[in-house]
């Protein structure tokens, strides 16, 4: 019965109180129902591993439901979204699938829904390469001449997704003739070029511009100058060249004035080694042109010849019998003989003359004396000019008896 009369008193105050709560919460859901945002948010990538790409364009977050009271106001930079790639693979073939993340800057409003919340992204390797620059100068205004540009560098470093760099062939720098004739020079922004000439993006250069200058006037002409060969180092000692032959031996060169001066009426080749040489040197070499001249010459043949002159040089050689029989004994008039010998000096340099033997043929000589002509070996290259004396005497004799055996005692 206490139990019931505690229930039961103040009953209507009860009852108001649960019927005031009910309506207050129900006026709170009332202006709390979630609503939709009708535009979308980019999504920024977060952690992207090193030396990696992101190929292609992400999707924007949409249909995004959120719970806020009316008075909290809801626009675009009220939400953030994130795709996290710490997980994510880098390949050029295989995507990775990633959460998107969207969060609300104000902590009044409660996100409940978006679209999508997962997508698929695909990291491409880094990849680096050397291009060369090439220059267009567009259309030319009539009457004006360009000269040959020259850059402050002809080649650059391209890096990227490999997918995309591996379709870069070469760095254009784009500039343009002033009708004014005024020479060009100036920082031109690389653009990448593909194969078929197709501008190709999301690729970086290092450096980004490089310099350009090029002469513009009608002062451009040609002219017609001899080739004159270039020689590095020194040849063998002993040796001089000669004669130079080239082929051709003129060739026509094109450009400014003040650049065609610079070549002083001749065109030089790139230098040719003829360092230690001992003989004829052979090369094919291109010209070696100075800034602003040009020529359609291709590549020059040279011929270098060497020689090293004459001389002579006299030795005293020691003279042996040859064929000598065992049965007698040969006395020689001299000893040795003076020879003079005759070659190209740095043969003769390179000769020793301490191996060289004077020989007398004495096999078919008979007892007694004998004039015999001397001989010599020589290698290839050095001649004989004189011997003194050119024959010697040569005596043959018997070997003495042997002494008699004394008589038995």
């Amino acid at each position: 019965m206490r139990v019931l009369r505690f229930i039961f008193r103040n009953w209507p105050l009860k009852i108001g109180a649960v019927l005031l709560a009910v309506i207050l919460y129900g006026a709170m859901v009332f202006l709390q129902t979630s609503q939709q945002w009708p535009g979308t948010i980019a999504i920024d990538t977060v952690n992207q591993p090193a030396n990696s790409y992101l190929i292609g364009t992400l999707p924007e977050v949409g249909n995004i439901r959120y719970i806020a009271s009316p008075d909290v106001p809801v626009s675009q930079s009220s939400f953030r979204a994130t795709a996290d790639l710490t997980s994510a693979r880098v390949s050029d073939s295989e995507p990775s699938l990633v959460r998107v993340q969207l969060v609300a800057d104000d902590p009044r409003i409660q996100i409940i829904d978006y679209q999508p919340q997962q997508i698929s992204v695909t990291l491409d390797p880094t990849f680096h390469k050397q291009v060369n620059v090439q220059v267009d100068t567009g259309a030319v205004p009539s009457g004006l001449e360009p000269g040959t540009p020259v850059l402050s560098q002809s080649s650059v470093d391209v890096s990227g997704a490999s997918s995309i760099v591996s379709r870069v062939v070469y760095a254009e720098a784009l500039v343009r003739i002033d009708a004014s004739g005024l020479d060009v020079n100036e920082d031109v922004d690389l653009v990448a070029r593909d194969a078929s000439d197709a501008i190709v993006t999301h690729v970086e250069f290092n450096p980004r511009t490089v310099n350009v200058q090029i002469q513009v006037g009608s002062q451009t002409r040609t002219e017609t100058v001899p080739v004159k060969p270039i020689t590095t180092g020194d040849q063998a000692a002993g040796y001089y060249i000669t004669s130079v032959d080239v082929t051709p031996p003129v060739v026509a060169v094109r450009g400014q004035a003040d650049a065609l001066a610079l070549l002083n009426g001749q065109a030089n080749t790139k230098a040719i080694s003829i360092a230690g040489a001992t003989g004829d040197v052979t090369a094919s070499v291109n010209l070696d042109l100075p800034a602003g001249v040009t020529s359609d010459a291709g590549q020059i043949a040279v011929v270098i010849h060497l020689q090293s002159p004459q001389s002579t040089r006299s030795v005293s050689v020691g003279v042996v019998p040859t064929g000598a029989l065992p049965d007698r004994i040969y006395t020689l008039s001299a000893p040795s003989v003076t020879v003079t010998l005759g070659g190209a000096t740095a043969a003769l340099n390179a000769f020793d003359t301490s191996t060289l033997v004077g020989n007398v043929a004495v096999g078919d000589l008979d007892v007694g004396p004998h004039s015999a002509a001397v001989t010599l070996y020589l290698p290839a290259g050095i001649k004989l000019v004189a011997i003194t004396p050119a024959q010697i005497v040569v005596t043959v004799s018997n070997p003495p008896s042997p002494a008699p055996l004394p008589s038995p005692t």
